[in-house]
């Protein structure tokens, strides 16, 4: 596409430097022309120079003619998808302006992963993806002598029992023994259209294929996205009209260039698609196949980057400028749902998670925002009934409360004791208005200790004892609770903390 588009703005061929083999020790340079109406390549020089510097990689040099200041935020955004796709390149551009050097621009993303895409095999047709002009070529080069030796051998996923079924289905003019070379056109035009009928055949091998991969495309997402939460998922390999395809896609929320929203960002055999989105199948599959809220997400609020690869032999683009793949293959719309769905189970688990660690973050501060206010409620408590005692001492009687709670026989003297030992640390300063707050901060923070199996995002509870368990702070019904050696009487109620608190023991 580089050379056409360099032939068709500028008329300058290109220029390739490459050096890949470890033990090839030269560079080789290649200027590089196209026959337009032959459509064959014309090469105008051929030369090698020896590598002394033991460089390695492939350089393209093209010259193109075009308004830069009118394209300039797709050839940005172009980069910033090459680069997602791509984390194990190293990517870089430089725009120099002769006229203005304010508006010279440089991008560059670094390689972010060592590990490449494995390499694709070759692999036979598949049986439902052929067509007559193809038929005609291989029959032309077998080397079989038997038409069922020829579906065997030169076809994929076809048994012998298969193969046998289908010629006998041919019915006249089909034999197992005859030549592939007898073929005529009609006998061509007849096996193709029931190979492609026929659903008995193994589905097509998808080794011929070479996904990013699930590493790659996390690495490259956070690379240059940098959101909050990605996940990637891949669909197991599928065929339609005999042809494999493997769908890989990524979920990521939050990022620094997202925006609010679903975000589409699309790929075909690793190649960045610009344009029309709105007809592709991911689109569609994104907008209208997903239920986001039951994910908790937020499909308006939230900035929702969508990342789908779609891998194939042959990718079904929709119209001449190959930007968009329709969603009228059932085979591909299903991978892609089933992919995005993947994805969004793992943020549906992230995102509870994370919610659980915000929910209990704000509990905490609820709870230390009240801590200054209840010390001294408790404190004032206690201060009365010293007074209390102090009166009762001296001779005075107070009148009961109507309100007050009735004790059980036996009670009293177990209260009169525990109020004196309550009131003695009062005065013996063991008991103040500040150890009461340390004690209520310490159970604040054993309440918003860590949750299992979250990252300490925000930090909750760092550096309390793993064998304390985190309880919730509650009033509970004082029958409910039996160890009342802790309990503060009042005239009008008993407190009686849930955990016996050591500092005042």
């Amino acid at each position: 596409m580089a050379l056409i588009w360099s032939k068709k703005s500028t008329g300058v061929p290109i220029t390739i430097k490459t050096s890949h083999v470890k033990s090839q020790d030269y560079i080789s340079t290649c200027v590089l022309d196209i026959d337009i109406y032959k459509n064959e390549p014309k090469v105008i020089e051929h030369t090698k120079e020896k590598n002394t510097d033991g460089w390695k990689g492939t350089e393209f040099q093209v010259i193109i003619a075009g308004s830069f200041s009118s394209y300039k935020a797709r050839i940005v955004q172009y980069l910033q998808q090459l680069a997602i796709i791509t984390p194990y390149a190293k990517i870089e551009m430089q725009y120099t302006n002769r006229n203005d050097q304010k508006k010279d621009m440089t991008i560059r993303y670094d390689r972010r992963s060592e590990q490449m895409p494995p390499p694709a095999r070759e692999v036979k047709h598949h049986p439902s993806s052929v067509n007559n002009l193809l038929v005609q070529q291989l029959v032309d080069k077998t080397n079989c002598k038997t038409l069922l030796k020829f579906l065997c051998d030169d076809l994929s996923g076809v048994s012998p029992s298969i193969a046998k079924r289908v010629i006998k289905e041919l019915g006249k003019g089909f034999d197992e023994n005859m030549k592939p070379s007898m073929l005529d056109g009609k006998q061509i035009t007849r096996f193709v259209q029931l190979l492609r009928s026929v659903e008995l055949f193994k589905a097509p091998d998808g080794s011929c294929l070479s996904p990013l991969g699930e590493y790659n495309l996390n690495l490259g997402i956070r690379k240059v996205i940098e959101p909050d939460i990605v996940a990637t998922a891949r669909d197991k390999a599928s065929a339609y009209e005999g042809h494999p395809f493997i769908v890989e896609a990524a979920i990521s929320l939050g990022g620094k260039s997202a925006k609010e929203g679903i975000n589409v960002i699309r790929f075909a055999n690793r190649i960045p698609l610009l344009f029309e989105a709105g007809a592709d199948v991911c689109t569609r599959v994104a907008q209208s196949k997903i239920k986001w809220s039951s994910y908790k997400i937020d499909h308006k609020k939230d900035k929702i980057s969508v990342f789908v690869s779609i891998v194939s032999t042959k990718v079904p683009f929709k119209g001449t400028g190959k930007e968009y793949i329709g969603d009228d293959i059932t085979e591909i719309q299903t991978s892609v749902k089933r992919a995005l769905q993947s994805c969004c189970q793992q943020l549906r688990s992230q995102l509870t998670k994370r919610n659980a660690l915000r929910d209990a973050q704000q509990r905490k501060n609820r709870l230390v925002k009240y801590i200054p206010d209840a010390t001294r409620s408790i404190f004032g408590i206690l201060d009365t009934l010293r007074k209390r005692k102090a009166e009762e001492d001296e001779g005075e009687v107070r009148a009961a409360s109507p309100r007050k709670i009735p004790r059980r026989p036996g009670e009293a003297e177990r209260v009169d004791i525990e109020n004196t030992s309550i009131i003695q640390k009062l005065n013996n300063d063991i008991i103040t208005e500040d150890i009461i707050q340390a004690c209520l901060v310490e159970a604040v923070e054993l309440q918003g200790g860590p949750i299992d199996g979250v990252d300490g995002a925000i930090g909750i509870g760092k550096g309390s004892k793993k064998d304390i368990k985190a309880q919730p702070t509650f009033l509970v019904p004082i029958q409910y609770l039996d160890d009342g050696a802790s309990d503060i009487h009042h005239e009008l109620f008993v407190f009686r903390p849930m955990n016996r608190m050591k500092s005042l023991a």
